[in-house]
Order: structure tokens, then sequence, then C-alpha cells
């Protein structure tokens, strides 16, 4: 009898079995901290838009606008500066938040008026969804994001 190196074919397929089954155990958590990440990610954009209509309210004088409708997120300003079509400016370019992370966003009200001073003018609760994850984002009248 000749001595070979190598593998058998059971020792390969129990080698292929436990590593699937440490894969079926970590998948569920990775798609979790996943998720999770995503909408910590996501809870960022929308403060961040908020903190661009105060921004854009204190330096230009006017009322801004952090509209939330539907999936979409942008800002506004009113009135407008320049004399043209409509009786607004667009701040911010509107984002599709599902489209880009996959999150469902909803809120209690459609837009969080800014007055000129930096203080919020509507209150506001954005409510985070993906998948099993809920995150929130509340603004109060006083223009303070609490979470």
């Amino acid at each position: 009898m000749r001595r070979r190196s190598g593998f058998t074919m059971i020792e390969m397929l129990m080698v292929i079995v436990v590593v699937s089954l440490a894969g079926l155990v970590a998948l569920p958590k990775f798609q979790d901290a996943l998720a999770q990440n995503t909408l910590h990610g996501t809870r960022a954009k929308v403060m961040a838009r908020f903190a661009a209509a105060r921004a854009a309210a204190v330096t230009t004088g006017r009322v801004a606008y952090l509209h939330v409708s539907g999936n979409q997120v942008y800002v506004t300003a009113r009135p407008r500066r320049n004399p043209g079509a409509g009786q607004q400016d667009t701040i911010t370019p509107v984002e599709n938040i599902y489209t880009l992370y996959g999150v469902t966003l909803a809120s209690d009200a459609d837009s969080v008026r800014i007055d000129p001073n930096g203080l919020g003018g509507t209150a506001a609760t954005v409510r985070l969804t993906k998948g099993s994850r809920v995150d929130t984002v509340q603004i109060s009248q006083y223009g303070r994001v609490m979470k």
C-alpha cells in the first residue's frame, strides 16, 4: 500500500457542513447589524437636513422648512430670493431615502418650520424603519433634535 497525502471525501464534506452551519448562524446577526448601521446613517442624514434648514433660516433671514413627505427629505426657504416660478427656494436636493438606503420614513407632520431666529415653529417625530428595526428622530417645537 502506498501512503497518499490529502483529505478524504468524507473529511471534505464534514468541513463544508461545519462552515455552512457557522454561516447560517452568523448571517442573521450580520444582517441585523447592517440594518442597524443603515438606520443610524439615515438618522444622521435627517438630522443633517434639519441643521441645513436651521442654517438657511438664520443666514438668509427667511423661514425654512424641513420637508419629510413619503420617503423624501428636502429643505426649502420662503419667500423666494429671486423672482421666478414658485414661492420658495429649494435649498437641498430632494432625496428619496428608500431608494438610497432602503429605509422607510414616516412622520406625524409633513414639514417642520424653522423661524429666522433658528427656533422651530412646529414639532415632528420622524420614524425610520428597516425590516424589524425602528429608530426615531424627534424635533421639538423649539428646534431641539432628540432621540
